[in-house]
């Protein structure tokens, strides 16, 4: 009888996967990357907001030295007298970030700087803040300080021809308080004032003595350091035409209100009903020149509009800098702010309005719950 011998069949060796397991691989992959790509996306954030609350504390720190060395906080503008191109001009000052460079590790930069030499080019052509490349600071305004930068705006570029030259940017911005013409938060502030800030709005050119007052000192922060704002942030604007700038984000554009005296409430009020046509002019130069402290450029903030709205101005607020600058991020939900005992928070778009003007007064002598200034 013959034995039967089982032969192995042949195995064909598979050389690809089939569409249907190709399919599956693919889905996968694109689960785990829709899964992890947020939680990357997170991360990478939350090192940039600690970086940027480690630059807004850097900054507020300096404003703390330069108090205890000069005995004042720096003042908004700093000029040097008369202009040396046009006598109406109100656009040839500096910053008071031009001030606090040694304190930031920009003793070199400082250097280079002569504060008696004005820092508009010409200011009898009706834009007032502009330098041009001949000018003796054009290698300063151009050159791009990382302390003054956040992270997470990612902007790191210059704008030729917006300030004249390609002047490098800047997003940190200081408390100047409520508008001259704010009547506070019930009404019973008399107006014109100055600015209840940390930073005084100083126009040394003015006729007007009010805005030629002398910078804050530490023991006039009645309010109590560690109560009342000194720096935040200020998204950039990027726009380099008319169409982009006015298509850009509202926390990068500015509208018109009228002037007459008002409330805190009543300005957040007049300044949304105005948004249907920002101002172009206004709205251009916001964030583009660390360097200058010419109003609509100038790196201070008012506490009017809760944070990440737009900002308004007024029609003289070339001459009292009261430009509604409102602080603005790419943070989520919120921004930085570090008050001027050098603490640094978190603060929420939809904080409270009445606590958000407080913070914003050194002088209000308002009752603030402790937990909201520590978020």
């Amino acid at each position: 009888m013959k034995s039967c011998i089982a032969r192995a069949l042949p195995v064909r060796a598979r050389k690809a996967f089939t569409l249907v397991e190709l399919l599956v691989v693919i889905a996968v992959i694109g689960l785990l990357v829709a899964l992890l790509l947020p939680a990357v996306n997170a991360a990478r954030e939350a090192s940039r907001n600690t970086q940027c609350k480690s630059r807004v504390r850097q900054l507020a720190l300096a404003m703390i030295g330069y108090e205890s060395l000069h005995g004042a906080f720096p003042v908004s503008q700093t000029a040097s007298g008369p202009s040396r191109s046009g006598s109406g001009c109100q656009g040839g000052f500096y910053s008071w970030q031009a001030r606090v460079l040694p304190f930031i590790e920009e003793s070199s930069l400082f250097e280079r700087i002569d504060f008696e030499i004005d820092l508009a080019t010409e200011c009898n052509d009706g834009t007032n803040g502009l330098i041009d490349e001949g000018h003796p600071h054009a290698g300063v305004a151009m050159s791009v300080v990382e302390s003054l930068l956040c992270p997470s705006d990612g902007f790191r570029g210059h704008h030729a021809d917006v300030m004249g030259i390609e002047s490098a940017p800047d997003n940190y911005v200081a408390n100047a308080g409520w508008p001259s013409l704010s009547t506070g938060i019930a009404g019973d502030r008399v107006t014109p004032a100055k600015q209840n800030g940390i930073i005084t709005v100083v126009n040394s050119r003015s006729k007007e003595s009010w805005l030629r007052s002398a910078a804050v000192r530490a023991k006039q922060v009645k309010d109590g350091l560690s109560k009342t704002a000194c720096i935040s942030e200020r998204l950039i604007q990027r726009g380099t035409t008319a169409a982009s700038i006015l298509s850009g984000p509202t926390q990068t554009l500015s509208f018109h209100l009228t002037e007459r005296p008002r409330t805190l409430g009543q300005m957040v009020e007049n300044c949304n009903s105005q948004q249907t046509h920002a101002d172009l002019a206004n709205s251009a130069y916001i964030g583009r020149f660390w360097l200058s402290g010419w109003a609509p450029t100038a790196p201070t903030y008012l506490h009017v509009m809760p944070p990440n709205t737009n900002h308004c101005h007024f029609g003289h607020s070339l001459r009292t800098g009261d430009f509604i600058v409102t602080p603005s991020s790419n943070h989520p939900g919120g921004i930085n702010i570090a008050y001027a005992d050098g603490h640094v928070a978190f603060l929420p778009d939809d904080i409270e309005p009445t606590v958000w003007w407080a913070i914003g007064s050194r002088n209000g002598h308002e009752t603030l719950d402790e937990r909201l200034l520590q978020q």
